[in-house]
């Protein structure tokens, strides 16, 4: 883990700060106080994952040294969420409203911050399902010579792969295989759950923006303001629920065989030897 820096943990501390006083501070302009505790949030998760991983993105790198598209979601979901509700108990509570964290949030909303928890927790269940402790030379040749990467900078178990440190992670993690045998393969389970998510995400960070708009009379009223968050169509949990079975069925079904031309050049040694 490298150590943190006076100016990393400054970094940390300071929009931890802001974070918390935002919502004071700007408590007349709804708008501003949330994209303000959004950004604190964003920055304090780039501020820990540089402290463990020394990058910036290093909170979204699992135990493989790799960018996690499970943990990216996850994440956005609970900062966007978490940010709004914070904003909007602390206004409330600056303009007097009663019971000001009686703040209802739709159950598909819920749903869907659910089922990306979820696939946060299954996949490294799954991924542990095909590792063992055999390490294979030749998968890590293998890999190796699809991602361009130093061999001794890939360690193979079982079907799966690892980075031998997290400054060898990519973005384009995101979007490929986890087994040695498809590493350089577009992951189209991935794909597709990367692109359902970002539009869900775009979509109901504008709804919040809305929220957030005291100019809108029907959404301002001297009780009810801000107590319910935005409403998320079913048919929407249900495509997000859909996208991530989809990712976590793709993930758990095999993709080949790593091992499998390895047995070919050795006989092919031996054949020549005897020849």
């Amino acid at each position: 883990m490298p150590k943190a820096s006076f100016g990393v943990v400054f970094f940390i501390i300071f929009s931890l700060v802001i974070f918390g006083l935002a919502p004071f501070l700007f408590s007349g302009y709804p708008r501003i106080a949330w994209l303000m505790t959004l950004l604190m949030l964003v920055i304090f998760c780039m501020g820990i994952g540089y402290t463990i991983n020394g990058r910036f993105n290093g909170i979204f790198i699992d135990y493989r040294n790799r960018l996690s598209l499970s943990k990216l979601q996850a994440l956005c979901w609970s900062i966007l969420v978490l940010s709004a509700l914070y904003t909007a108990a602390i206004i409330r509570i600056r303009n007097n409203i009663p019971s000001p964290l009686d703040i209802v949030l739709d159950k598909y909303l819920l749903a869907i911050m659910g089922i990306s928890l979820t696939s946060l927790a299954a996949t490294p269940a799954i991924l542990n399902i095909k590792e063992d402790n055999k390490s294979s030379e030749f998968a890590a040749q293998q890999v190796s010579q699809t991602l361009n990467k130093p061999a001794e900078d890939i360690i193979s178990s079982g079907k799966i792969f690892y980075f031998s440190s997290a400054k060898l992670a990519s973005w384009l993690d995101l979007f490929r295989g986890e087994e040695s045998t498809n590493a350089g393969s577009a992951d189209i389970g991935k794909i597709q759950q990367f692109i359902i998510t970002f539009i869900l995400l775009a979509v109901y960070s504008v709804m919040l923006l809305q929220y957030f708009n005291p100019a809108i009379p029907q959404v301002k009223t001297e009780w009810s303001w801000l107590s319910h968050f935005p409403l998320v169509s079913e048919s929407m949990s249900w495509l997000l629920g859909i996208s991530h079975a989809g990712y976590l069925a793709y993930k758990a079904a095999p993709h080949g065989d790593s091992s499998s031309t390895a047995p070919s050049s050795t006989s092919n040694t031996t054949s020549s030897g005897a020849g």
